[in-house]
């Protein structure tokens, strides 16, 4: 459940501007008084980034949510075309110098341009249709103003107080790194010059937050974004100007659906300049990448448009060699989601999400936040696959089924060609998995191989995901460490048996743990040392109000005695159009199912109490405070198990939809969760024996001093 960041604020409580709309006389209720304030946006639900500057411009548009008419903004009075203009304010609390602040019985929506400084936009107005702001290089060759853009839906007077607009990039930004190919380890290479080509100017549509597409539109307007003279060495390093690092701003990928035809408009170009070994050399590429589809057996080999999108931070590694340039694009920052806000919770810590922890609200990779929005959905919000202290992502090559749904292929524990992994990696997107002891690259911006390794375990041993600077979640991220995973998984797989089929064995005779519809286990030193948790497992439909989802569920009372105390629960939910007797987790039909372990969190004190018998009352079950939902999307076997088709060894995703596994940023420590099938091994739990070359999947949690 999401919970709205809004502070009721009673109409008596001074605002910082004046409330003057000639309806004086029309009851608080409908007028409903408001003061507008600002935030960065961010990609993830729960995480505050830093404020805007004192006196930065905002232009404001709030139109009528029932036709969405831009010719009437009600911040003026009389409603009227353009926007109106406003001011963060020193203490960051409002947005000053808005006159108009009710909204006078309407539903509103909000929409705003800032360029984070005190230089208003320039917008274009369009009529009653939406105006678009003129981006656009200057003729002096400067780098673009960083446009960011906010929206704020369907307000009424049930908003009343504090309306937050959170601003997101319109544009993309590039990290520039350079380094040299190991032929020229013993020449001097020097840098001089990068241009990149993109497209000169771009239409920001205001209620959209895009830009509008024109047939006319090319990526054809050369910006040089550094000059001087770096030394290159054989390890990437971040491009400098003058002791700063060089971040030019790019406008994203405009098209979508891209075709190898759309190259000719849409593809951004690098050109550098070095002088090697004395003498001066241009190398020029185009950035593309592998066109995704139905390729079957057969990879295909078209080529498409690198898609660069808006609001994302990536990392462009830029390798001279004596043939050619290579340049890596590696994403850092994912997609900001406008409709997602910040929280706030008074009854258990004040402003975090679970256990004190603020997730990410995605896999690592993944396009998609809610796993149960529909089949793409599920499959857009599987993200990467990572194998343990190695910071390539790799991918499933696609199939399309009769639905048009775009799904990676993978059928129980058999190993299919079709389900081998590949590297996200431009220029590397085929490469197949390999045995060889060769060097593993550990990261996008080594020289060693790219390949998924199903062999022994052959990059660097030491290597781990404790350090901030060497994991591969995006600046202001990383990898969860087990104990963080403890706060909000069973620390046990008797805590967390929801099939109820774990066994044990007296006098030789093995029986299941928990034969009965409900079951309880206390676990000290969960989730932290000194700290105790308790745990009732509920058959489901034993009580309709408590169970849910298609599976039994499992309910937690974490911190138990303290003032820290929070209630717990974990069912799975199903995602998309199959039906339940197409459920196989093995065999011939595979894993056509798409499930979601759904874990929600509630309120509780230090006198809270759960057990089977007060399972039922002991928290408001239907009101979560918030959730967190973990696709289940299988994982990498490295095995030959089942091996069908011809070779006996080599890696596949398995147990798509019935199993999934998570890494922690301890070696061989995993989450693992499985709820299909007829193994008493089926739980959701801490695991501590994980093959490191197995691939799994990755949530990062934040943290502010993670580069």
């Amino acid at each position: 459940m999401k919970k709205n960041l809004i502070y009721t604020i009673i109409s008596a409580v001074a605002l910082f501007f004046t409330s003057c709309t000639i309806d004086e006389a029309t009851e608080v209720e409908s007028n409903g008084t408001f003061r507008l304030s600002s935030d960065k946006g961010t990609f993830t639900r729960a995480a505050n980034e830093s404020t805007f500057s004192g006196g930065t411009i905002y232009q404001i548009y709030a139109v009528d949510a029932t036709d969405n008419d831009f010719s009437k903004n009600y911040l003026k009075n009389p409603a009227g075309i353009g926007p109106v203009t406003g001011t963060e304010s020193e203490d960051h609390a409002s947005i000053q110098g808005i006159q108009i602040n009710k909204f006078n019985g309407k539903t509103l929506n909000f929409y705003a341009v800032t360029n984070s400084t005190e230089e208003a936009v320039n917008i274009i107005s369009n009529g009653k249709n939406a105006p678009t702001c003129n981006i656009q290089y200057k003729a002096d060759g400067s780098a673009l103003t960083d446009v960011m853009w906010a929206k704020k839906e369907s307000q009424s007077y049930l908003n009343s107080g504090s309306i937050k607009l959170l601003f997101g990039h319109t544009l993309a930004k590039l990290n520039l790194y350079v380094m040299k190919h190991s032929d020229y380890k013993s020449t001097t290479v020097t840098l001089n010059s990068i241009s990149l080509k993109d497209y000169p100017n771009g239409a920001l549509n205001m209620q959209t937050g895009k830009y509008n597409l024109e047939s006319s539109d090319a990526r054809n307007h050369e910006c040089t974004v550094y000059t001087g003279t770096q030394n290159i060495t054989p390890t990437a390093e971040v491009v400098k100007k003058d002791n700063i690092a060089v971040t030019p701003m790019i406008f994203p990928t405009r098209k979508e659906n891209l075709k190898e035809s759309d190259k000719t408009n849409h593809s951004m170009w690098v050109n550098v300049e070095v002088t090697i070994g004395g003498q001066k050399t241009t190398k020029e590429i185009e950035i593309t990448s592998t066109l995704a589809g139905d390729a079957g057996s057969t990879p295909t080999t078209k080529e498409i448009p690198f898609e660069f999108k808006s609001n994302h931070e990536y990392d462009m590694i830029i390798t001279i060699t004596k043939s050619s340039l290579i340049v890596t694009i590696v994403p850092r920052l994912y997609d900001w989601i406008p409709e997602e806000e910040l929280k706030e919770d008074d009854e258990v810590n004040g402003s975090m999400t679970i256990g004190g922890i603020t997730w990410m609200d995605r896999n690592l990779g993944a396009t998609s936040g809610n796993p149960l929005a529909g089949d793409q959905a599920w499959e857009n919000s599987r993200g990467y696959y990572y194998q343990y202290g190695r910071n390539i992502p790799y991918y499933i090559n696609t199939k399309t089924d009769k639905y048009g749904i775009t799904y990676a292929l993978s059928n129980g524990n058999w190993h299919l060609k079709e389900s081998m992994p590949y590297p996200h990696v431009p220029g590397h997107m085929y490469d197949e998995p390999t045995t060889e002891n060769s060097d593993m690259a550990q990261k996008p911006t080594d020289n060693e191989n790219f390949n998924f390794c199903y062999g022994s375990s052959n990059w660097n041993s030491t290597s781990n995901w404790n350090n901030n600077n060497e994991q591969p979640c995006p600046k202001g991220w990383r990898v969860p460490t087990s104990d963080e995973f403890k706060l909000i998984i069973p620390a046990t797989a008797k805590a967390g048996d929801i099939p109820f089929l774990l066994t044990k064995t007296y006098n030789g005779n093995t029986s299941k743990l928990h034969p009965d519809n409900t079951y309880l286990e206390n676990e000290n030193n969960d989730p932290e040392k000194n700290s105790e948790s308790v745990y009732v497992g509920v058959k489901k439909d034993i009580w309709k109000e408590t169970t849910v989802g298609i599976t039994n569920s499992i309910y937690a009372l974490k911190r138990k005695n303290t003032n820290k105390a929070y209630f717990l629960r974990w069912h799975i939910e199903r995602s998309g159009i199959y039906k339940i007797e197409d459920n196989k987790c093995t065999g011939d039909k595979g894993d056509p199912y798409r499930n979601v372990l759904v874990i929600s969190r509630y309120p509780a004190t230090r006198n809270s109490t759960l057990s089977q018998e007060n399972v039922k009352d002991a928290a408001k079950w239907s009101n979560p405070v918030e959730q967190i939902k973990l696709p289940i999307s299988g994982y990498i076997h490295i095995g030959a198990e089942h091996a069908n088709q011809g070779d006996t060894n080599y890696p596949a995703l398995i147990y798509s939809g019935s199993e999934a596994v998570y890494w922690t940023s301890e070696d061989k420590h995993t989450v693992r969760m499985k709820f299909a099938g007829d193994a008493a091994s089926n739980q959701i739990m801490m695991y501590s024996s994980e093959i490191r070359n197995n691939g799994c999947l990755i949530r990062c949690v934040r943290d502010t001093k993670a580069n």
